[in-house]
This record gives C-alpha cells, structure tokens and sequence, in this order.
C-alpha cells in the first residue's frame, strides 16, 4: 500500500466523519421523513396552516 493510497483511504474516511458529523448536528437520522413522505409532507401542510 503507497502513499498514494493511504492519502485516498483517509479522504474519504474524512468524508464519511465529516457526513456523519452534519446529520448529527442537523437533527440525526430521524429528523426527516423516515421513509414515510406522506406523513413528512402532511407535517409540513400542518406547519403552515400553524402559523396563519
């Protein structure tokens, strides 16, 4: 294994904290839909009518 390689295995092993790092701040993995977009969309249709 060169030095080459190395240098690409921690780019991305950086890539992949670095992803991982983001999700978690931004609310983790169950912020979002979750697989469910129409519960997601009609929580959002809600969020709207809250604020009128």
């Amino acid at each position: 294994m060169g030095l080459g390689d190395i240098l690409i295995l921690a780019a991305v092993a950086a890539a992949f904290i670095g992803a991982l790092v983001f999700i978690f701040k931004n609310g983790g993995f169950s912020a979002g839909c979750g697989g469910d977009c129409a519960h997601c969309a009609s929580r959002c249709t809600h969020a709207d009518d809250e604020e009128k």
